[in-house]
């Protein structure tokens, strides 16, 4: 048995969504300073690097991530498709259906656009011209879907800074705001190279604070020999 981790490491480097603050390190106690131990003060804006963006994200009266069922964070059919996507290119509903019978099995839908690419190449352009998942896909998803607990994709987020209003209503539409079941979102995963044949569970866990919408998440792949 094989494991891999798919959630990026978190470094002051990376660029956020537009506008949104990084990670800040602190030393709070120094070796290199003459105290006995090495401690940090860490400051983290819970939507930077890889993430999961919970219920109460989009809608006020949506759970916060510490309230699921544990299950809801364990995927045992989860399934990768590709849907190559360039700058600012929208994953719509008739992509989606290609992998119809696929995804109605699964518990969890990976999309690799291999947009993930730019973001060693070019962070900040990955940070600013990413793709997106279309409102009318997210409609479908929460329609149709609705043995899916969560997507994932490999760029920053659902929305692109492109199409910021059809990105709003593409989350809502997920996180139940509009009334459906929520599906949880998982953004920025590093999907590079990873074989569906191969992938057998993932476990994608959040940090647990009460009080936030929305966290960081440990993503770990188990894979077949």
């Amino acid at each position: 048995i094989m494991y891999r981790r798919l959630s990026y490491t978190l470094n002051t480097r990376d660029h956020a969504f537009p506008g949104a603050p990084t990670l800040r390190l602190e030393p709070f106690e120094s070796m290199k300073k003459g105290d006995r131990l090495n401690t940090y003060n860490v400051t983290l804006f819970n939507h930077f690097g890889t993430h999961m963006d919970g219920p109460n994200h989009f809608y006020g009266r949506g759970k916060q991530l510490y309230e699921l069922e544990l299950s809801t964070f364990i995927f045992e059919r989860p399934l990768l498709v590709d849907i190559p996507k360039g700058v600012g290119e929208l994953v719509e509903p008739e992509e989606l259906l290609t992998f119809d019978e696929q995804i109605l099995r699964a518990d969890a839908l990976l999309l690799r656009s291999g947009f993930s690419a730019m973001r060693h190449k070019d962070n900040q352009m990955y940070s600013e011209q990413g793709p997106a998942v279309s409102s009318r896909a997210a409609q479908l998803i929460v329609d149709r879907y609705r043995n899916l607990k969560a997507v994932g994709m490999d760029w920053i987020s659902l929305s692109s800074p492109l199409h910021l209003e059809d990105g709003i209503l593409a989350h809502q539409i997920m996180l139940g705001h509009t009334g459906a079941e929520p599906v949880l979102i998982v953004e920025d995963i590093d999907l590079s190279g990873l074989e569906q044949e191969k992938l057998e569970t993932v476990f994608a866990l959040p940090l647990f604070v009460e009080g936030i919408d929305s966290a960081p998440v440990t993503i770990l792949a188990k894979l077949k020999d």
